[in-house]
């Protein structure tokens, strides 16, 4: 068994072959003169297999099967956190036990079977998952969290729990509803506890005369309680979607009506508004063509839906990733896990990085529902209008759920070095040979004309190849919220923060350019659907503009010219870069710069006079300032912005969408007298 080399190790032996053999120039040569990226991938996949550097099959072992041994050993490390008292430690490791624990035979019970026919069965492999689902329900009661408790009660008692210990997950079970307001199915679930408690056979009767004691006596707790009952929803409760601002736009179907896609050579495709936007007005709800979870998020949120759980369904097949639901698990399969389930230990081994697997994720799509070399020929002559509606579908309408709108997208192939090409066209084919390798999906169907395999492939690495050259210019990220443990706000609120975890092909947020001080703002809504909005007012005929991850308040302008340059190849001449705006923590601590409310022109310094009102008069348009109420009204503002802003961050219980108006408003008033930069006082105890 050879070494598990990444894919960056495997790049730099091919170029070290290379070098020793003194072909780089020849190959450089050979691969700069091809126009197509199924030929670079043809080329690279070659120089792979000539140097025994491409995965064969058996070369490498897989890390993902279900283990019996790995499963119980991380219950009992899961067990031991929990009589720590270390509930997320223990969380997380139930979780992973659940994960890596095989399936038993018996895939569903009946309630019939519950109550008759549920055999006694000590054998650990029929066992493992249920036990596993348990001890996790138990961790989940003591955090609170009851609907997730009852879910995996339910998946416990589906897979095999033991007769004997029954009575532990009814009596959970009732005290999950009792906290819950449902009164009636705790009874139920009580009595069911009262009855399954006679056949746990490893209890002295003794122990089982007490535990039916404080069973009685919760139930006649429950019988006096004067709590009525409530019905509640197993599921997390989601924000709902947000509806576009003015309407639904007819051409860019998830975007509202208040904006237009324009085209110059100079700059390419864009967005400009086709009327005044204001703070808070939703642009765009996009649903992406594709997204993909993050490895390090495959234990805390859905494969599928990418949304958090804490009750986590496992696949049938790998122990890599996990579901929310019983339909996320049968979509995601479906759809792509089918070919990717094999795979993907051995692809975060070769560490080929987000990007690819969302490439990964685009073509598995592509090849399940298209013949490849037809859907390839129909979209190059589509291809052939004018560069404004590349990737608009037959109907006129740009739509992001049509593969056109994606494969369409800008790679900037032209403007890439030959090595850069090539480090690509290597993770492609390396991509590519775990697809023929350790898949079906070039399988050929024996009861129709055998396509040409070759080519086949050939063109499925070129669209590999494709999208690992537009997604790292157009992807982007999907994020959540998750509460800090570190960092409170005063009195102990707890402060929320934006984590990444996964990221997806959005094909109408690829259409914005880049700004260092954007005005509009990208939020994840359920899972992968990102909302736009603007943040600040935006004049008809103005540019839509996003920030692509490197803003002046945060980089300075070197550092945001270099990472803009290599990764998007342009160069930003946005104002914040044209003027050179210094980042927040160089902001200099001076007296305000106030601007004049009609001309928005610098107003010069204040004069104070004899009886202390302060006066001024603007240079450029001569109109005065009372500087008494103007001052009065900052103040006023700044402390409305910090009471808002504490209340949307802390997220406890409030309107968000009503407060981060108000965050808005409040701002808004602000700069209208004073300087474009927010005062550093205001910033700095919030750490933006």
């Amino acid at each position: 068994m050879l070494k598990m080399e990444t894919v960056g190790e495997i790049f730099q032996e091919l170029c070290s072959y290379l070098r020793i053999k003194r072909r780089v120039e020849s190959v450089s040569e050979l691969f700069a003169k091809q126009t197509s990226n199924s030929n670079r991938v043809e080329i690279a996949s070659q120089l792979l297999k000539e140097h025994n550097l491409i995965a064969t099959p058996g070369r490498y072992l897989r890390g993902n099967e279900k283990s019996l041994t790995r499963s119980i050993d991380l219950r009992n490390s899961g067990n031991k956190a929990f009589q720590k008292k270390d509930d997320k430690t223990a969380l997380m490791l139930y979780t992973q036990s659940i994960a890596t624990a095989p399936f038993p035979s018996m895939s569903k019970i009946s309630n019939e079977e519950l109550e008759t026919d549920f055999a006694e069965n000590e054998d650990d492999t029929s066992v493992a998952l249920a036990l596993a689902l348990a001890n996790r329900s138990a961790v989940l009661f003591s955090m609170s969290n009851y609907e997730a408790c009852l879910s995996d009660i339910k998946q416990a008692m589906k897979y095999n729990y033991p007769n004997k210990l029954l009575y532990k997950l009814f009596e959970r079970q009732g005290k999950c509803f009792q906290a819950l307001g449902n009164l009636k199915s705790a009874m139920e679930s009580l009595f069911d506890a009262r009855k399954w408690l006679f056949s746990a056979s490893a209890l002295t009767e003794e122990k089982k005369e007490t535990i039916r004691l404080e069973i009685e006596n919760f139930v006649q707790h429950l019988a006096n309680s004067k709590t009525t009952e409530i019905s509640h929803s197993l599921q997390i409760e989601q924000p709902l979607l947000p509806s576009c601002s003015y309407g639904k736009n007819h051409e860019i179907l998830c975007a509202s009506d208040c904006v237009e896609l324009k085209f110059i050579p100079e700059m390419g495709r864009y967005i400009v508004a086709t009327r005044d936007i204001r703070p808070g007005d939703v642009l765009v709800v996009e649903k992406p063509f594709a997204s993909v979870l993050l490895p390090d998020c495959y234990w805390t949120h859905c494969y599928n839906c990418l949304q958090p759980s804490q009750s986590l369904l496992p696949c049938y097949h790998c122990s890599t990733v996990m579901y929310c639901s019983e339909k996320c698990r049968t979509s995601s399969w479906d759809n792509s896990h089918y070919i990717d389930c094999p795979m993907l230990d051995i692809l975060q081994k070769l560490k080929i990085g987000n990007m690819s697997f969302l490439a990964l994720r685009i073509v598995i799509l592509v090849c399940k529902c298209q013949d490849i070399q037809s859907l390839i020929t129909s979209l190059e002559d589509e291809g052939k209008c004018i560069d404004r509606n590349r990737g608009f579908n037959n109907n006129g309408t740009y739509s992001s759920s049509d593969y056109s709108a994606i494969y369409w997208l800008v790679g900037n192939t032209e403007k890439r070095e030959v090595g850069d090409l090539f480090r690509r066209a290597v993770t492609a084919a390396c991509i590519l040979n775990c697809l023929e390798t350790m898949t079906d999906l070039f399988s050929v169907d024996t009861s129709s004309s055998p396509p040409d395999i070759t080519n086949y492939k050939l063109l499925v690495g070129g669209l590999l190849l494709r999208h690992l050259q537009n997604l790292p210019c157009n992807a982007h990220e999907v994020s959540g919220l998750v509460r800090s443990e570190t960092r409170t706000l005063k009195d102990g609120v707890p402060v929320w923060k934006s984590v990444e975890v996964g990221a997806a092909a959005h094909a109408v947020l690829s259409l914005l350019n880049h700004s260092c001080d954007p005005n509009v703002v990208r939020h994840s809504y359920q899972g992968d659907t990102a909302v736009l909005r603007a943040i600040r007012p935006i004049a008809k005929g103005e540019q839509v503009l996003d920030n692509y991850g490197y803003h002046y308040a945060l980089h300075d302008r070197t550092e945001r010219k270099s990472h803009l340059e290599t990764q998007y190849h342009f160069t930003c001449m946005c104002v914040a870069c044209t003027e050179d705006w210094p980042s927040y923590n160089l902001l200099p601590n001076i007296n305000p710069i106030y601007l004049c409310a009609r001309c928005r022109c610098i107003l010069p310094a204040l004069p104070v006079d004899p009886t202390g009102i302060r006066f001024t008069t603007c240079t450029n348009c001569s109109e005065s300032h009372d500087m008494t109420d103007i001052i009065s009204k900052i103040e006023t503002s700044s402390e409305e912005f910090c009471q808002n802003l504490e209340h949307v961050v802390s997220g406890e219980g409030c309107d968000w969408e009503g407060l981060a108006q108000k965050l808005l408003s409040s701002s808004l008033r602000l700069f209208n007298h004073s300087s474009p930069y927010i005062p550093v006082q205001l910033i700095t105890p919030y750490n933006l």
